[in-house]
């Protein structure tokens, strides 16, 4: 069965887009679920339209990401974290935990699967972590992971003294 895609979706396709699904799938689920929409000639004209639209939206989306991956650019957070002797992690620095420190220190706002993190941050040092904005915008981060214990012996020096 022919469709006309409302939404961009993953493997199938994006919006405007003549598609060729199986009738099931487009009678019970794309369809019913706002999706997509039968394929005829009127419907087409509307979906063009449509897409003009988006276009026009994007266009200013993309200038205000293009000013954030800016900003994320000259970014660098320390992440203090308790580590082991040979600066080995006790647990592990995750894409949460990213996230959450960029919007306390700096206030900026990300969904935590924006960062392009292949496995969760097990060392000590600086880590450089791509962050996917937008199609062909991906800004890189500093994550520099510093010792905790180090300020605890500060700490304790100072309580002897």
């Amino acid at each position: 069965m022919k469709i006309i895609l409302k939404q961009n979706m993953e493997k199938i396709g994006q919006v405007g887009n003549v598609v060729e699904v199986s009738d099931g799938f487009a009678r019970n689920f794309l369809i019913p679920q706002g999706k997509a929409i039968s394929f005829t000639a009127g419907n087409f004209k509307q979906i063009e339209y449509l897409k003009k639209r988006e276009a026009e939206q994007g266009e200013g989306e993309l200038k205000e990401v293009k000013e954030l991956a800016v900003k994320i650019n000259n970014i660098s957070l320390e992440i203090k974290v308790k580590a082991g002797e040979e600066g080995k992690l006790f647990g592990s620095v995750t894409s949460k935990d990213i996230v959450e420190a960029l919007l306390k220190e700096h206030g900026i706002e990300l969904d935590k699967k924006k960062l392009n993190l292949k496995e969760s941050l097990k060392k000590l040092g600086v880590h450089i972590v791509p962050i996917n904005l937008y199609k062909d915008v991906t800004p890189q981060i500093k994550v520099n992971l510093i010792s905790d214990s180090a300020s605890e012996q500060e700490t304790e020096d100072t309580k002897k003294e």
